[in-house]
């Protein structure tokens, strides 16, 4: 082909690919629902189209949790008991600058003073106090939790991890070594439920868990099992969070003998037969001094039911990391109403922080009322157990999908927010948007790219230094009320 003649067909196929550009849809055109053909667009191709991340920069300079040396300071502070919770208060000037804060129904900031009242006087009572903080996989592994443990508990007493699940749900946490036997079941109320299940008495973890299985009325089986779970100290866990003094095994359903040998770092500790019962029943031990390995060992020709081990404080604040993975937050009312409140009363639950709606972004549609009213239903549920609960729910984070070479903003994820925050404010709950509070559209990026990074390259989850920026960010929203609290007298 002659040179001429090479130039006007490359001229050609560029005026094309130039008017295919114009005219092409800017959205693509949508083959399937995983399909979706796109196509350059005119902006793109004279450079104008950039997508403009987030600035966070103001979050990361104000931020102590993202220094390393900060942090690791944190794992070796020792208890000061001499502390009380007036003489700890932060600094309201300088929370001015860092604090994004928690919204309440009709603007009633007095909404959390009762849980206020209770945390101010918890020193000086010698009470146990309880904060649940229940979410999707954003909260896996303790992140955010612990850091809100930590703060919390260093300025208003207590220690210990709080309620542990009988086997470790995925394998990975920051603040304990969790390990068990192979030969435990886990039955939950999310995710994929288990259709062969009788009943629906799960306990406040949304789970419990097995080591034998139910009984077949037909047939009588004598054989004996045997299961042990292993709870050991983390050196990556907070100070307090590796001092407790009470273990408090929750179990159910126990309708044969279960003989028990409890290990401290070792050496036999106590060992008898749990208490038979079919409805709640509650196993204590407690310690001069924490053991930094505690083994329990089960043996029986039947497994109760167990659904958790607390690893609590004498007195003072306990606060529980409770992952869901792949939960919308939709459980609660599809739980045994009388086992969820027996537990709460034994815990002496008083607050929950509510942390979900991250696995309902990906399912795009144009109006989200159904999410609200069942998230509205979940609330009422769970306040009608508690006369006096205060509820926090903490917002979607901001989650990217990729759009071509780039990474945006769900374009969903905003409704998702609102429809938490109308569901929060028809309870009479609180909420903290967490979306807005990291910078707000299209600023996970700007996590990911963080130097240190502060998310993962998934564009959704927040790495363990991120959740602690996170972490930090709702301490400050809280702390910065509850000094609001103290300042009004009441």
């Amino acid at each position: 082909m002659q040179p001429p003649r090479i130039l006007v067909f490359v001229f050609s196929v560029l005026a094309i690919l130039f008017l295919v550009s114009i005219f092409f849809p800017r959205e693509g055109i949508r083959i399937n629902d995983r399909i979706t053909l796109q196509f350059i667009t005119l902006e793109e191709i004279l450079g104008s189209d950039s997508i403009q991340y987030a600035d966070i920069s103001a979050i990361l300079s104000s931020s102590q949790a993202i220094n390393d040396s900060t942090y690791l300071a944190m794992l070796e502070d020792p208890v000061d008991e001499t502390l009380l919770q007036d003489t700890v208060r932060v600094n309201e000037d300088s929370l001015k600058v860092l604090v994004y804060p928690i919204e309440y129904p009709g603007g009633d900031s007095t909404l959390l003073y009762p849980f206020f009242r209770k945390l101010r006087w918890l020193k000086s009572s010698g009470d146990k106090l309880r904060i649940m903080h229940y979410g999707d996989s954003q909260i896996e592994g303790d992140r955010m939790t612990s850091f809100i443990r930590y703060k919390l508990q260093d300025q208003f007493g207590g220690s210990g991890i709080g309620m542990q699940p009988p086997v470790s749900l995925y394998g990975y946490q920051i603040s304990l070594r969790h390990t068990a036997s192979d030969n435990w079941r886990r039955y939950t109320a999310f995710g994929k439920v288990d259709s062969t299940l009788q009943h629906n008495v799960y306990g406040a973890l949304g789970s419990f868990a097995r080591f034998s299985d139910y009984p077949d009325s037909l047939e009588t089986d004598t054989t004996v099992s045997e299961a042990w779970i292993s709870l050991k100290q983390s050196k990556r866990s907070f100070y307090r969070s590796r001092i407790f003094k009470n273990c408090i095994l929750y179990y159910g359903n126990a309708s044969s003998p279960v003989f028990f040998e409890v290990y401290t770092d070792g050496q036999l500790f106590d060992a008898d037969y749990l208490e038979s019962s079919e409805g709640l029943q509650t196993k204590s031990w407690s310690f001069e001094e924490s053991p930094e390995e505690l083994t329990i060992k089960f043996k029986s020709v039947c497994s109760p039911d167990f659904y958790g081990i607390a690893l609590d404080p004498e007195s003072g604040l306990s606060v529980d990391n409770i992952p869901m993975r792949g939960s919308a937050g939709l459980l609660f009312s599809r739980i045994d109403p009388d086992m969820l409140r027996q537990m709460y009363d034994s815990l002496n639950v008083k607050l929950l922080l509510l942390q979900f709606g991250g696995n309902v972004v990906p399912y795009i549609t144009d109006n989200y009322t159904y999410y609200e009213r069942w998230f509205y239903r979940e609330l009422v549920t769970l306040k009608s157990l508690v006369p006096d609960l205060s509820i926090i729910v903490i917002g979607v984070a901001d989650m990217s999908m990729k759009e071509k070479d780039k990474f945006v903003s769900y374009p969903n994820l905003e409704n998702v927010r609102d429809a938490l925050r109308s569901a929060s404010f028809r309870a009479d709950c609180a909420f903290w948007d967490m979306y807005s509070a990291m910078g707000g559209y299209n600023s996970m990026p700007s996590w990911v790219f963080a130097q240190p990074p502060l998310a993962t390259s998934d564009f959704v989850h927040f790495n363990e230094k991120g959740a602690r920026v996170l972490a930090e960010m709702f301490y400050n929203a809280l702390i910065h009320d509850y000094n609001a609290y103290v300042s009004s007298g009441q």
